[in-house]
């Protein structure tokens, strides 16, 4: 579609499984990159987990990674990048349009989302993007945090580069009550947890014609530091110290990515070759050192942990367009490994002494490989099947403390039929999936300032399972736009925590406690609150769940460990053209995640936020914008239930109290050139 087309569009123009919004649709945002845009687009929500985060899992092989944005019809050949920063480093004033794909448009996908995001930029482009600012928290010292992102593109030859920094310095203070099996106050105690956080990322692409065909490579480099100086003080309830314990912990995190993507035609056949290199390198080092009500040394522990991981994954696909729909047929193979080291020292007084761990020391290599074949086949103008088979098998295998392997071989079937109600879409979906492995979770540590262990566990399993979802893209005048999913998994080998080692003498491990259910719905709802607010607009975005599974202590049923079962978030936002102005908020909140382990029940709660906003374009060429950032109720709730010899026996005690955040805000200032 040619750019004067698009000037004639509306604001939304459905047609089939498209619903487009072209660029003039954004200009009330003062959009400064296709972030930005993507955010302001109804309906959509972006699917978009940062791997480099230490604590999210990994995602399965190149596939999990996808995401749900494409640009100009073209994945990103890259895994670690984050998509909010590839949308990043895409100036506002390059994109044409934005996409929103369903139906068959999108059936096959190697993601498997049900809706997609094309953002279509103009042919020829050169320019950046630029962002600086301040974070200020209540440790009163500025925190920089700047984006850059250049790009240029003509015809088939485009090139981009971009760099982060972020930082974070910042003071929660936690206040607890211990409680005796009566529920009596025994001990308070005073927790503060000083931390801060660096973060400094650099990210490009280039692409050429090569060979026939399009070259796309691509880098990442990213390098994350954490440092904290807690400690914490108990007292009796009048307040007199009865011990005192320092918890300073350090981390070092760096993660560098590879990548290439080759497309070209063969005859009738398009040709889709990647290649992915990752190499991460996890380092902490964590003391705890305990003191009595005088502050004389009682005792302390040490640990050092290293882990050294990589993936490397070659995929392929070959598809072609038949009389009636569309083929594809592929396969992938990928060799992730761990080289995790724990090693733990017990001092009382009288010099460190090693702490034996199950696994502590242990390499981990998986080889995977899959094949797979999918089928579009358009039934008619109004409805569409999508059929996929998958097959894959892997092997792992163990040395060091723990010698052995192990072949596991899964069938991935995948069902979809789409109909389409005039402006609507509506899909139904029966499939069955795999979870990833989280290589840290065969490795054991520990959590010193808590006193728990997590022991690896190398009999840890895939949890698999079958869903059945429906899911309805619905749109109306107004540009007002909801999405509707209603689903139910039927999981196997569900992932979780059980007791590990001897009868006596036992930990907690990750592990799989057999079968279990989740039923839930997710929501996403854009509406226009012009008739009431000129200029308003309301973004509201919700999963909703219910986890069941047989708990391998008790015998009853409960939620899955380390799940958040509900996530509520709401956008307001209100545009004043005229006055070059925009104000708004952002309200979340998740649900309890609750760990499940064999003498204790830890639970906690993040914060429920309530951030506000205002920003600026009175100076031409410039946004700048003011963020206060609040928890709503001040808190993050933690509670930790004890039991004795384990949780079938009763309740010794528990220890419940609040974190303190604060508030802090953030100004930035940002711009194109």
């Amino acid at each position: 579609m040619s750019a004067a087309a698009v000037a004639q569009l509306p604001a939304a123009a459905v047609s089939t499984d498209r619903v487009v919004y072209d660029a003039a649709f954004y200009d009330a945002y003062a959009p400064r990159t296709a972030l930005d845009m993507i955010n302001q687009t109804p309906g959509f929500v972006l699917s978009a987990p940062d791997s480099n985060n230490v604590n999210n899992d990994e995602r399965r092989g190149f596939a999990g990674a996808v995401g749900n944005v494409l640009i100009d019809g073209q994945r990103l050949g890259a895994k670690s990048q984050n998509l909010r920063d590839v949308l990043g480093r895409v100036a506002a004033k390059e994109v044409l349009r934005i996409e929103i794909l369903r139906g068959a448009e999108v059936a096959g996908d190697a993601s498997g989302a049900p809706v997609l995001a094309n953002v279509v930029r103009t042919p020829t482009s050169g320019g950046g993007t630029w962002q600086a600012g301040a974070e200020m928290t209540n440790q009163d010292r500025p925190k920089a945090n700047a984006k850059f992102a250049w790009s240029g593109r003509s015809d088939a030859i485009e090139y981009s580069i971009g760099g982060i920094l972020y930082g974070h310095d910042h003071l929660s203070i936690g206040r607890f009550e211990q409680r005796d099996a009566d529920d009596e106050v025994i001990a308070r105690k005073y927790y503060p947890v000083p931390h801060a956080n660096d973060e400094y990322t650099l990210n490009g692409q280039v692409s050429f014609p090569l060979g026939g065909g399009k070259l796309a490579l691509t880098g990442q480099s990213y390098l994350f530091k954490h440092h904290e100086n807690p400690y914490q003080l108990s007292t009796t309830p009048d307040g007199a110290q009865l011990a005192r314990e320092l918890d300073p912990f350090n981390e070092r995190l760096t993660t560098n990515e590879l990548g290439a993507t080759w497309q070209s035609s063969l005859g009738e056949w398009d040709l889709n070759l990647t290649g992915l290199l990752t190499r991460k390198q996890d380092d902490w080092h964590a003391i705890a050192t305990m003191l009595d009500a005088t502050d004389a040394f009682t005792g302390e522990f040490r640990q050092d942990v290293s882990q050294d991981s990589g993936e490397s994954i070659v995929r392929g696909t070959l598809s072609r367009a038949l009389a009636r729909g569309r083929l594809e047929l592929g396969a992938e193979t990928a060799i992730n490994t761990l080289d995790g080291h724990t090693g733990i020292t017990s001092d009382d007084g009288t010099g460190a002494t090693p702490v034996d761990l199950p696994n502590a020391d242990l390499s981990v290599k998986e080889t995977r490989g899959e094949a797979f074949a999918s089928h579009v086949w358009p039934l008619s103008d109004l409805w569409s099947l999508d059929s996929r088979l998958a097959v894959e098998s892997s092997r792992l295998s163990f040395t060091g403390d723990t010698e052995q392997s192990v072949t596991l071989t899964y069938v991935k079937p995948r069902v979809q039929i789409s109909r389409k109600l005039g402006p609507h879409q509506l899909q139904f979906r029966v499939y069955r999936d795999v979870g990833q492995l989280n290589f840290r979770d065969f490795v054991s540590t520990a959590a010193l300032a808590d006193n728990n262990v997590t022991g690896g566990n190398p009999d840890l399993r895939p949890q698999t399972f079958w869903a059945v979802e429906a899911d309805a893209d619905l749109r109306f005048p107004g540009d007002t736009a909801l999405r509707v999913r209603a689903f139910r998994e039927y999981v196997h080998d569900v992932a979780d925590f059980v007791p590990i080692g001897p009868p006596g003498n036992q930990i907690d491990a990750p592990g799989n406690i057999g079968s279990g259910s989740v039923v839930g719905a997710e929501v996403s709802l854009r509406v226009s609150l012009a008739p009431v607010l000129k200029g308003g607009s309301l973004n509201v975005a919700g999963l909703f769940t219910d986890t069941r599974a047989t708990d391998p202590v008790t015998g009853e049923k409960r939620m899955f460990s380390r799940t958040n079962e509900n996530h509520l978030k709401a956008d307001l936002r209100q545009d004043l053209p005229a006055a070059k102005l925009a104000w708004g908020s952002t309200y979340e909140e998740y649900s309890p995640n609750t760990d499940y382990r064999l003498e204790e029940v830890f639970s906690y709660r993040q914060l429920r936020r309530l951030d506000l906003f205002v920003e600026s374009t009175w100076i031409q060429s410039l946004k700048i914008r003011l963020e206060v950032q609040s928890a709503l109720d001040g808190t993050e709730w933690r509670e930790r239930r004890f039991y004795s010899p384990d949780r079938n026996g009763p309740l010794t005690g528990r220890e419940v109290g609040h974190f303190y955040p604060g508030h802090w805000w953030l100004l930035t200032v940002s711009s194109t050139f």
